[in-house]
Order: C-alpha cells, then sequence, then structure tokens
C-alpha cells in the first residue's frame, strides 16, 4: 500500500474511492492490518513531536526512509519529554496526548478500532491500550466518535464539563475548556453524560444536550445535520447570527474575536466555508451578505469586528 495514501486517509483527506480501496486491501490479509497499525503509530507519533508544524510538513517527515524506523526512539523520547502521561489506576499503559492545529483536523483509529475523528484546535488524549474495566479518553475541544460496540466494557469521553459512556454508538462531543461549551449529539445507539459520577441525562439517536448559560443540561432533536461537516474540512453555518458564526470562527482558529460595534445587522446567515481557506477567507464571505468592517492587530492577533 502506497504510504503517502495511507497519511492522506490518517489526515482525512483520501478520496471516497481511496477510502474504498484502503478498506479492500485491509480486508485482504492480517499482514495488512498489522502493517496499517504500524504506520498509525508512526504517524501518530510524529504528530506529537511536532505540534506546531502543519501537516503537509509533517507528511515530508512521515515519507522520509527514517520514519519507521526510528518509531521506536520517538516514543521514547516522548516518554521522557513528558508529552506521554500516566492517568489513573485503571490505565494499562502511557496515554498519548495529540494536538489539531487550528483550522485542521485529524482522523485517529483506537487500540480498540473505534474511529475518531478530531477537529480543529482540540486536545485529545487515548491510551495505546485500553484497561480490562473501560476505554477512557480525554477530550478538550471536539470530536466524532464511531466507537466499537462492547457491552461489558464502556467507552468513557472525559471532558472539563462532562463525562460521555457509551458501549458502542456514533455521536459527536463539542466541549472546549476555553470557551466552557459541552454539547453532545447521538446519531446511532444511545449515550448518558454524567457530571461528577451524577448522571444527567440519556440521549437517543437523533437527540443533542447543550449545556446552557445557567449550567442546565438541555435536551432536543438535531434539526440541522449541517453542522457535523466539520468532518469534511467544512465550517457550516445554517441561520446563524454573527455573533454565533463569529464564536465558532475563535473556536476552530484560535484566535480571539472582539466585537465593537453594537449596531450590527441582526438578520441571520446561511453558509458554508472550508476550514482549510482561513479565517480571513470566512470574514470576507460574510461581508457580503453581513456590512461590518474587521482589522487584525497583527501583534496580539486580536481581530476587532466594527
Amino acid at each position: 500500500m502506497n504510504k503517502e495514501l495511507l497519511y492522506r486517509f490518517f489526515e482525512g483527506n483520501a478520496s471516497v474511492n481511496e477510502e474504498k480501496q484502503i478498506k479492500q486491501w485491509l480486508d485482504a490479509s492480517e499482514a495488512n492490518h498489522r502493517v496499517f497499525f504500524q504506520e498509525r503509530k508512526v504517524y501518530d507519533a510524529i504528530l506529537l513531536t511536532t505540534r506546531g508544524t502543519s501537516l503537509k510538513q509533517k507528511r515530508k517527515v512521515l515519507l522520509s526512509p527514517w520514519a519507521t524506523g526510528a518509531a521506536a526512539a520517538i516514543a521514547l523520547l516522548l516518554i521522557v519529554s513528558g508529552l506521554y502521561l500516566l492517568i489513573g489506576k485503571d490505565s494499562t499503559g502511557p496515554y498519548n496526548t495529540l494536538f489539531v492545529p487550528p483550522g485542521q483536523r485529524i482522523n485517529l483509529i483506537l487500540a480498540d478500532n473505534s474511529n475518531v475523528w478530531l477537529n480543529s484546535n482540540t486536545e485529545f488524549r487515548y491510551p495505546s491500550s485500553f484497561s480490562k474495566k473501560n476505554r477512557t479518553v480525554y477530550l478538550n475541544g471536539e470530536a466524532y466518535f464511531d466507537v466499537s460496540k462492547n457491552e461489558k466494557k464502556p467507552f468513557i469521553v472525559k471532558t472539563g464539563q462532562g463525562d460521555v459512556r457509551v458501549t458502542g454508538t456514533s455521536f459527536n462531543v463539542e466541549a472546549y475548556s476555553r470557551f466552557n461549551s459541552f454539547e453532545t449529539s447521538l446519531f446511532e445507539g444511545g449515550v448518558e453524560i454524567y457530571k461528577n459520577e451524577v448522571k444527567l441525562a440519556a440521549l437517543k439517536p437523533n437527540e443533542k444536550a447543550v449545556l446552557s448559560n445557567n449550567g442546565l443540561l438541555v435536551v432536543s432533536k438535531i434539526e440541522d445535520t449541517d453542522e457535523y461537516l466539520w468532518r469534511n474540512g467544512l465550517i457550516a453555518f445554517n441561520n446563524k447570527q454573527l455573533e454565533e458564526i463569529l464564536l465558532s470562527l475563535e473556536k476552530y482558529f484560535d484566535i480571539k474575536i472582539q466585537i465593537n460595534s453594537k449596531k450590527l445587522p441582526q438578520h441571520t446567515y446561511t453558509g458554508k466555508f472550508r476550514q482549510s481557506d482561513g479565517v480571513d477567507y470566512a470574514l470576507r464571505v460574510l461581508q457580503r451578505s453581513i456590512r461590518f468592517t474587521y482589522e487584525r492587530n497583527e501583534e496580539t492577533g486580536t481581530i476587532y469586528i466594527r
């Protein structure tokens, strides 16, 4: 299998036909499975050592002749530097800490074959192997989970605002600690939401739970699925006010946007942007429909909306 194709798949940039090609290759033999997960480990190791580097630059490192042979040395370096963390009594091994740079996204396959998509500006901690009692991961940001079913071994997503527990299901969690946000959306199966071991809600498919400003968890139907298109590299808005859109841009691009005008138009906006186009492109597109001006402070990076 072509390594560059595998790395495009890990980054979430493979086409539908390429994904089918990889699946057929995986189904062909156990040896292919072993190669796949070996390359996955190398890919993860490079990501962990180059937090401030673009995916394009990381891929150059991955395709270099020494990458596979240096995997063990990289892992040792990570342990020494503290990027692997030992957490809790249930841990069977060190946790990997993975950070997704602003404006990018990453696809990750866990030790139990659960599939995880990580959104921009997200920190994710996961073990090399899960404990005998549960499968626990830590999230600060946004992720989409397609969890392998195992009723005897619950899958737990821990965030600063609450924990999500499942045995096998597809769901999205948005929990950025900087914004004190928490939203869990369920597509298949069932999830339970806890806070300090107290059960707050149980969701059914096509339901979501959102932490309100007063600290209450509000459960409602999923009305708009476009907001989950971030897995395809899209930031989508459906009848959202400018303030809501700017908040999302802050989360995805790790920037500070300050609104200085109280006279901004109050009508809503519907549209889509590609994350790869960047925040300035998104703001210029918004200006075509919503009348406002903006400027960026080059020293602080803050964007001022007027």
